[in-house]
């Protein structure tokens, strides 16, 4: 795969960039997934990465994943490469920075949890928003407890309601915010001076840092993807919970 339709890539020396590129939302379908995890699967155990960025095109950075890639004829297909992406982003030795502005909804909140530095725009803002639609987000079901506490994750995720920059901040979800206007300058500052650091010392740290965090995550989310795709998707209020949402009209819940 030498050409990218969906995401924009480029390796300059030990720093790459991913952007992805689905205006106006950068909305997550399969085939962007599929792009992303060959991009990513190139980067993995690679000595000579210090730092990858990823950012979103445009006013967001990612707005979730396509309803009609949920669906029980295409879901299938979509999560083995929803989940190999963040157990690559988990084998990447460099420093993952994510760069957000706009809205970082469902599986833009869960790219970002997983990102070692986020990097944020004061009027951004993060949702998970799987439950009205009779979803649960997996990888922050195996992550956000972890990060922000189990009573909050609850909160978070029952509620799907929408989080402002400062009350993730507030909470660990993520490192920094910076006025609109300065974000990207700090994503070029920050990925300069790791860029300038020693690539063992870089390697190193991250693996010092997460080891007692992204074993017992990973082990979580082989279990929450279970859940997901032989329970939850299996059953009937999920199919019509995004049928609705295409309709845009209220689900009948079934309650199985």
């Amino acid at each position: 795969m030498s050409e990218y339709t969906n995401i924009d890539f480029k390796r300059t020396g030990s720093r790459a960039d991913l952007l992805l590129k689905r205006p106006p939302r950068n909305m997550l379908n399969t085939e962007m997934l599929e792009e992303i995890v060959h991009v990513i699967d190139l980067l993995r155990d690679d000595d000579s990465l210090k730092v990858l960025v990823i950012k979103g095109s445009g006013i967001h950075f990612c707005g979730g994943i396509e309803l009609e890639d949920l669906t029980a004829e295409r879901v299938g297909l979509l999560m083995p490469y929803y989940t190999r992406l963040f157990d690559h982003i988990n084998s990447i030795r460099g420093v993952v920075i994510a760069g957000i502005q706009g809205e970082a909804f469902g599986a833009g909140s869960e790219l970002a949890c997983f990102c070692d530095i986020t990097l944020v725009a004061r009027t951004a803002k993060f949702c998970f928003p799987d439950m009205r639609i009779g979803l649960f987000p997996p990888i922050g079901a195996a992550i956000l407890p972890r990060l922000i506490g189990r009573n909050r994750a609850f909160d978070w995720i029952f509620s799907g309601r929408v989080i402002p920059a400062e009350e993730a901040l507030a909470n660990d979800l993520i490192s920094r915010i910076v006025p609109d206007e300065s974000l990207n300058a700090l994503v070029e500052e920050y990925a300069g001076r790791l860029v300038s650091l020693s690539g063992p010392a870089i390697a190193c740290a991250k693996r010092a840092l997460d080891g007692g965090l992204y074993i017992p995550v990973m082990e979580a989310l082989k279990k929450t993807e279970s859940i997901y795709m032989l329970d939850l998707m299996t059953s009937l209020d999920p199919h019509e919970g995004i049928k609705a949402s295409m309709e845009n009209r209220a689900p009948v819940w079934r309650n199985r």
